[in-house]
């Protein structure tokens, strides 16, 4: 009987080894679960430990074996009492439910200190166990004591189950009952047939079978969390996506907000609203030649090129300061007409700014703004409001002044008729470097034919539209 013990003992260990090991490179055990699980296994590798010295060292009188096996049996007795805490204690664990919780750890607390001064007394007053002068173990005549110790917790822990009920699922429950029925088998068994030593045997499969559940669940949870994430995840793509199209709707409101402002303010002047849509063109044009020849390449970006055609009908904004009288003059303007006409470009900026400021990009805004200020700028710093020379004038209003000026030559005005193409583009050549900035004045003449092609393609709709 006593190698089958020892045997037994010896599997206990060796499966506790293993046990610990899994536990240490565990990826989902963690904190203070991962602790208590090692704190449990130790204790039953100690059991099994403690149970294999009292069967060695029983039996001899001599006074190794009278030193060691008390000390075995003591600490035997120790270990299957704290083990079967820290087992409840990891079954608390893997529930996580705080109701009930401070009440089972009191109860718990009370049982061991209850126990352990039993124990205390047990080797002077033979309570748990004894051991006679032949250095044999016989069960104590307190021995009982034990049993209720071991029901009193099991009660303790049955009420914080019954108390979280609603938590427990299924696979909580199966763990529940193996942790239970294992420990509890092999005690049964170890009580009928005195000298058989198998409890640890019964706390080994409870253990195994909660390392593989709390592993499992873990993972489970993890694995719905990863689900749950890439829900959020692809609803937050889907919030992202309704965003984005909600701000286009917005960038096409403002766009169309701001063509017809700026239609509204030319039609104050002009015969149609179509100077602000053709120089638009003229802009984008020249941009994407500019760009596509690595002209001013620090600055001349998609996203500027894109924020340059939106700002370009507001080239004018500031003319709604501009009286009728000295907008509709058919005939030349006086200095003071004059005077009062060239406040439209500083008055661009500021309202610029108020339409736009807190509400767009900060670099569309100072786009827009710069090209509202200075398109009336020249090259050769004779220009207004600033007398801006060179590249001290903004790139933005470098280019629009060239589809202002060209957009005006060709058109019909109340003070003028229109000029050819080869007059215009005449024009722009001959003040290259003197108004224009001759990079630009250049790039644009490269490409004349498609700017007469937009303004011909222009005239050809608002001839459609007016006969509609």
């Amino acid at each position: 009987m006593y190698s089958v013990n020892i045997t037994l003992d010896s599997y206990n260990i060796v499966l506790g080894f293993i046990i610990l090991f899994s536990i240490f490179t565990s990826h989902y055990l963690m904190g203070k679960l991962r602790r208590w699980f090692h704190f449990m296994v130790v204790l039953n590798i100690l059991m099994s430990a403690a149970d294999m010295c009292t069967m060695i060292f029983e039996g001899s009188a001599n006074p190794i074996n009278r030193i060691i096996f008390p000390i075995a049996m003591f600490v035997f007795y120790s270990m299957s009492c704290l083990v079967l805490a820290t087992s409840a204690s990891v079954i608390i664990l893997l529930l996580d439910q705080k109701k009930g919780k401070k009440i089972f750890y009191s109860i718990l607390t009370g049982i061991l200190a209850v126990y352990f001064v039993i124990l205390a007394f047990t080797p002077a007053a033979n309570l748990l166990y004894e051991i006679n002068n032949n250095n044999i173990y016989y069960r104590g005549r307190a021995f009982y004591l034990i049993i209720i110790c071991q029901l009193l917790l099991y009660a303790d822990l049955v009420m914080y189950l019954i108390i979280n009920r609603k938590s427990i699922t299924r696979k909580n429950l199966f763990v529940i009952i193996c942790f239970i029925f294992f420990p509890q088998l092999s005690q049964i068994i170890q009580l009928a047939f005195y000298g058989i030593s198998v409890i640890n045997a019964g706390y080994s499969m409870a253990f195994l079978i909660m390392f593989i559940h709390s592993n499992r669940h873990i993972e489970e949870n993890l694995e719905n969390v990863e689900t749950e994430l890439d829900i959020k995840e692809n609803e937050l793509h889907d919030k992202v996506s309704e965003i984005e199209r909600s701000k286009l709707q917005v960038i096409r409101m403002q766009n169309h907000t701001i063509e017809s402002l700026s239609n509204l303010v030319e039609n104050r002047d002009e015969d149609t609203g179509e100077h602000v849509r053709r120089t638009r063109a003229y802009v984008e044009l020249l941009a994407v030649q500019l760009m596509k020849n690595n002209h001013y390449p620090e600055i001349l970006t998609p996203r500027y090129v894109r924020f340059l055609k939106r700002a370009a009908p507001m080239h004018d904004i500031g003319k709604i300061v501009v009286p009728d009288a000295i907008l509709k003059k058919p005939g030349r303007l006086t200095k003071g007409e004059f005077a009062l006409m060239k406040r439209h470009a500083s008055e661009g900026g500021r309202i610029v700014h108020e339409i736009l400021d807190g509400y767009e990009d900060p670099e569309y805004i100072q786009i827009t703004a710069d090209i509202a200020t200075h398109h009336h700028e020249k090259w050769n710093g004779t220009g207004y409001p600033d007398k801006l020379m060179g590249e001290a004038i903004p790139l933005s209003a470098r280019i629009m002044a060239i589809a202002d000026v060209f957009d005006a030559l060709v058109s019909p005005r109340i003070y003028k008729s229109p000029m050819s193409y080869e007059e215009a583009f005449e024009i722009i050549k001959e003040n290259s470097g003197i108004h224009f900035d001759p990079v630009i004045a250049q790039e644009f003449l490269n490409i004349k034919e498609k700017a007469a092609a937009v303004n011909e393609s222009y005239k050809a709709l608002f001839s459609m539209t007016m006969k509609m």
